[in-house]
């Protein structure tokens, strides 16, 4: 008996020393990277800067961030992505986690002077890389300039733009995404445009002035090919399948008054409405309405007036979208994946036209069609 419960306590000390966790850090050893900004340096090397997170000034309960010293950036120049972070990783104290980083950064300048791709391996590649942080292009600043910025209503700029593009339903721009689609043969990408506004004459802090005004296409090699603005990028991500438009104002017929209406339950459909080779695509696009603002002299009590709204409304948007898709066509970057839904519907077809897909792309017969319901004219007729 004694000789049982020696060996069952011995074997019990052997578990709990071989379970030990050996190579556990501690928050305390750790730098939390919530933002990272990507920027062209010289001799064609890049600039990797980190926004880092200082743990010892979070706030207290109910208490909030103050100062200027809650986070630091951390920078270093390098061919690429991991000689960048390893020079930074030698003059850190602390081990470098990028599972928290909620976004991404690339200026301008580094779109339109370097190969994009060569990025995302390194993020594809890395274990490391949580892959859901949001991918933004800068405007009027380098990326790092925008990591240092200030927010007046959150601690870290990675953050308010983070929760702003939430608030504002623009989603489905994450590293992830972007990697999907660059990997597959008939979808294109698109990405937010953070513009930064030049700082007040006279101040010496960089406050963070900062808007999603902007959407840039990209083609197959993630180069720019053109702009979009919120309102057109809006109805892009709608068309595209990925749910951004929130709410419209139309001007009424007459040129006397406004209607605003919120959006929700967008969908979007494709499908060819011929078999030959000289298709014509069909994208069918749905949503209920509700009626927030009427400034025109309509009566929205009577039901005639309703369904002439809702008719005048789903043909004033199929003209504005189809002006949308009309413009990014002539790019030949196919945001929509329509090439995707060939690539399923018609695999055959689709072998000779993958190649040069973007090609292909502008000559299409492409068609929206619009079906809005008109849900809610709210509490009163007319004022």
């Amino acid at each position: 008996m004694l000789r049982f419960m020696a060996l069952a306590f011995f074997s019990l000390i052997m578990i709990l020393f071989f379970s030990g966790c050996t190579d556990f850090d501690e928050p305390n050893q750790l730098a939390f990277v919530l933002g990272t900004a990507i920027d062209r340096a010289d001799n064609g090397e890049m600039e990797i800067s980190h926004q880092v997170v200082i743990t010892s000034q979070a706030p207290s309960k109910g208490g909030s961030f103050g100062g200027s010293n809650h986070f630091i950036i951390l920078s270093a120049k390098g061919k690429d992505i991991y000689e960048a972070q390893q020079k930074i990783q030698r003059e850190t104290s602390r081990r470098l986690m990028m599972n928290h980083r909620i976004l991404i950064a690339i200026s301008e300048e580094y779109f339109n002077q370097n190969d994009v791709r060569k990025i995302f391996d390194k993020l594809g590649r890395d274990p490391a890389n949580n892959l859901r942080d949001i991918i933004v292009l800068i405007k009027g600043a380098s990326a790092k300039q925008f990591l240092k910025m200030k927010h007046p209503m959150e601690p870290l700029s990675s953050i308010g733009e983070d929760k702003k593009m939430q608030t504002n339903a623009i989603r489905n721009f994450s590293s992830r995404t972007l990697i999907i689609e660059t990997l597959s043969e008939g979808t294109r990408s698109m990405l937010p445009v953070i513009q930064i506004k030049p700082s007040k004459k006279g101040s010496n802090l960089m406050s963070t002035n900062t808007i999603v005004s902007k959407y840039a296409v990209l083609d197959k090699q993630l180069k720019v090919k053109g702009i979009v603005d919120d309102v057109e990028g809006a109805k892009v991500g709608w068309m595209s399948g990925n749910e951004t438009v929130q709410g419209i104002t139309i001007p009424w017929k007459d040129g006397i008054g406004y209607l605003s209406f919120r959006l929700n339950h967008l969908k979007r459909r494709i499908h060819a409405v011929r078999v030959e080779e000289s298709k014509q695509i069909i994208m069918s696009v749905k949503a209920q309405a509700y009626l927030l603002e009427n400034t025109t002299q309509l009566n929205l009590s009577e039901v005639d007036n309703m369904i002439v709204i809702q008719n005048y409304m789903n043909k004033q948007l199929e003209k504005e979208m189809q002006q949308t898709v009309d413009k990014v066509q002539n790019w030949g970057a196919d945001v929509f994946g329509i090439g995707e839904y060939l690539h399923r519907k018609y695999p055959y077809w689709w072998k000779s036209k993958k190649e040069d897909w973007d090609q292909h792309f502008k000559e299409m017969d492409v068609k929206v069609q619009v079906n809005i319901e008109l849900k809610s004219i709210g509490m009163i007729g007319k004022l």
